[in-house]
């Protein structure tokens, strides 16, 4: 995927901080995130089924946290891609990725 991710402070907070939120949670570096983007194998779901907001899921593998994550983002109206929050792909998002299920579009 070619597209750049942008990350607000409080966005970036929120992610990075997840251990005082839930029990024996995982902290995201939001570069994890730029690399599950770069995943060749990365699963685009645009728009997001799941989502109110119109927002996209990506879910792909991040060499540094040696773990298939998921990206909530949006794109704002010039295409850039903004993200919303992420996490440790399971159940699901895991299996998705597993059995390469996306909705046909390209990134």
């Amino acid at each position: 995927m070619s597209a750049e991710l942008h990350w607000d402070v409080e966005s970036m907070d929120y992610i990075s901080s997840r251990s005082s939120r839930y029990a024996d949670a995982l902290d995201i570096d939001p570069d994890w995130t730029r690399e599950l983007l770069a995943d060749a194998d990365m699963v685009a779901l645009e728009p997001d089924p799941k989502s109110r907001m119109g927002a996209s899921r990506f879910i792909g593998r991040s060499p540094s946290a040696g773990r298939v994550l998921v990206l909530i983002a949006y794109r704002d109206l010039d295409g850039e891609l903004h993200g919303v929050n992420a996490w440790p792909a399971t159940g699901a998002d895991l299996q998705i990725y597993q059995e390469g299920l996306d909705d046909g579009q390209d990134c």
